[in-house]
């Protein structure tokens, strides 16, 4: 029993997809708003890792919505992703807080650290959105943006591809936040369901007994 409650909170850590997608999806105009009020971007992407992190913790909590259903299949794309939101964050603070790549300018350590994060992350999820929509464990109609929307990223992080690149970007963030919002309306439905099914036993019969 308190292992079924553990599982249940554990599984409300995927609301923060929703939140982690957003300021996903806000980052162009984060970097924009960055230059014209620092000259740089670098402020905003000082706190881009934000981002990531709130998307780790949600893809912790949709691993709990589906454990046990997925296979060794969703635990490796669970893996390949966080691996991907650690190397993201790493080489984040490599290049803009610690200022290696201003030293290492031909190795680049912290741009290509996030680079290849990126990749793993984008890689990762389009497996576990698969997964997921396989299972059928959690919401179709977010498992199948999440997938979308990690082609998009993975197109956008292949290259610099300009104005496209960003509505990719955009997309990538969009398609976590689709599956953000999309797990919590499925928590609410589940909620009311069980509420409803209470009151339906505790309702009195005709004969002015309990159901």
């Amino acid at each position: 029993m308190a292992g079924k409650s553990i599982s249940s909170v554990l599984r409300t850590l995927s609301v923060a997809c929703l939140v982690g997608g957003i300021l996903w999806a806000l980052s162009p105009l984060g970097v924009h708003l960055s230059e014209i009020k620092f000259k740089s971007p670098n402020f905003f992407w000082k706190l881009f890792p934000s981002a990531p992190l709130m998307l780790a913790l949600g893809l912790v909590g949709l691993h709990f919505w589906q454990r046990g259903r997925g296979g060794w299949l969703e635990r490796f794309a669970l893996l390949l992703a966080l691996s991907g939101i650690v190397l993201v964050v790493a080489g984040n603070v490599v290049q803009f807080w610690l200022g290696l790549d201003n030293v290492y300018l031909t190795a680049a350590p912290g741009y290509r650290t996030f680079r290849v994060g990126l990749f793993a992350l984008a890689a990762g999820t389009i497996l576990f959105g698969f997964v997921s929509a396989s299972a059928r464990k959690l919401p179709l109609w977010g498992a199948l943006p999440l997938t979308i929307g990690s082609w998009a990223g993975l197109i956008a992080f292949s290259e610099n591809l300009g104005g496209l690149g960003a509505a990719l970007w955009i997309l990538f963030g969009m398609g976590w936040a689709w599956m953000g919002f999309a797990a919590f309306c499925e928590m609410v439905a589940d909620l009311w369901r069980g509420r409803t099914r209470q009151s339906g036993r505790k309702s009195p019969s005709p004969g002015g007994e309990s159901l």
